[in-house]
């Protein structure tokens, strides 16, 4: 395996950092908000931050297949860094739709960016690459809720930009591969991509993943503080129970994934997904629920970094076009999972732990489209 550009793998993990400390803000702040709007508009907030982030998926890959890596990594870190500036001067609910669709926009860019990169970088283990990068999303979402519960949103989201900034500062430093300069052979569009059963498998199944995941990142702090929680605590379970489930278990992917093939590892955590998001559901002490919580992290870990491993591998031309409408059609599901949680509480938080079972719902129906995905990769291998 090639070794990799260590410029750019340090600038791409910060810049997996950032997009998870800006993916995993509106939860942190919920609680806050839910004493001004209702869970209705909070859930119309998230929406619009999806609908960003699909537009921008959706235009970012083809894009990067032709104009290169960095465009896309400059562009999205500027759009996030101008974002959360303007979160920490709004109040009102109108402006806070605007700033939530900006916001989506720059992370539409990241994401499709920052996996493609990974991609490039991870060479014959893009699995395994894929997955270590992401350990950085982790982190970014760890440390958002754990600065929220003592700082002001200002100086949260002052920090976030200045993070932004300097990330960006050292992409401008990087000088681009050879695979990130060239213009891709091949064109891929989404009718050759539709053309092949595997891409509509795996894009249905990301769709479902991301529902559940920011499922937890947008709900799990107003759900635990409208059964009691403190705040505080609240948003140390989502930082130190969810976020550090997610670091532990994609370290322990990027391992476990140089030795089983990446379709075997998504069926499994699918399964364990079911399991642990519904005790998660059902836990009613503090710590039962941490735990339970972590283990969720734990098991949605791998998901996402490997699923588009797997779509990359099947398209290693136009290989940012392939990232990036899957990437759309994950986002689609938090448009549609936010939404419909917001719609199931209504106005009555009491009502989430309902609204709620919309996650395990997803991992159920992961693990039924797991089967197809593994006999698809298994027929291609043959």
């Amino acid at each position: 395996m090639q070794i990799p550009n260590r410029r750019l793998t340090a600038a791409t993990a910060l810049t997996i950092a950032v997009y998870g400390m800006q993916a995993t803000l509106l939860g942190a702040l919920l609680p806050e908000l839910s004493k001004t709007f209702t869970p209705g508009q909070s859930g119309t907030l998230a929406s619009v931050q999806s609908l960003g982030l699909m537009m921008a998926s959706l235009v970012t890959g083809p894009v990067l297949d032709r104009a290169g890596r960095k465009t896309g990594a400059l562009t999205g870190l500027g759009l996030i860094m101008l974002a959360v500036t303007l979160l920490g001067r709004v109040h009102e609910y109108l402006p806070l739709v605007i700033v939530m669709t900006l916001m989506g926009l720059g992370g539409g860019v990241i994401s499709t960016t920052t996996n493609t990169l990974a991609s490039d970088l991870g060479g014959n283990r893009q699995a395994s690459m894929m997955n270590l990068l992401n350990v950085f999303f982790g982190l970014g979402g760890l440390t958002t809720p754990a600065l929220a519960a003592f700082l002001e949103t200002r100086l949260l989201c002052g920090l976030i930009a200045a993070l932004a900034l300097a990330t960006m500062a050292l992409h401008a430093s990087v000088r681009p591969g050879r695979r990130q300069e060239r213009i891709a052979r091949a064109a891929t569009d989404w009718r050759t991509l539709a053309l092949r059963p595997l891409f509509p498998l795996l894009c249905l199944f990301l769709f479902l993943y991301v529902s559940a995941e920011l499922g937890v990142w947008n709900w799990l702090a107003a759900y635990l503080t409208g059964r009691g929680v403190p705040k505080a605590t609240a948003l140390r379970t989502l930082s130190f129970g969810f976020a550090a489930g997610i670091i532990t278990g994609r370290l322990a992917a990027s391992r476990l994934l140089l030795r089983f093939h990446p379709s075997a590892v998504t069926m499994g955590c699918s399964a364990a997904m079911l399991a642990t998001t519904t005790l998660m559901l059902l836990a009613s002490g503090t710590f039962t629920a941490g735990l339970a919580v972590f283990c969720a992290g734990i098991a949605m870990a791998p998901v996402y970094p490997t699923t588009l491993a797997l779509v990359s591998a099947a398209f290693p031309e136009g290989t940012a076009t392939a990232i990036g409408i899957a990437v759309t059609v994950g986002w689609i599901g938090v448009a549609v999972s936010s939404k419909l949680i917001g719609v199931i509480a209504g106005s009555d938080p009491a009502r989430l732990g309902t609204a709620l079972l919309v996650i395990p719902g997803c991992a159920a129906a992961m693990l039924v489209l797991s089967f197809g995905i593994r006999r698809l990769t298994a027929a291609r291998r043959d």
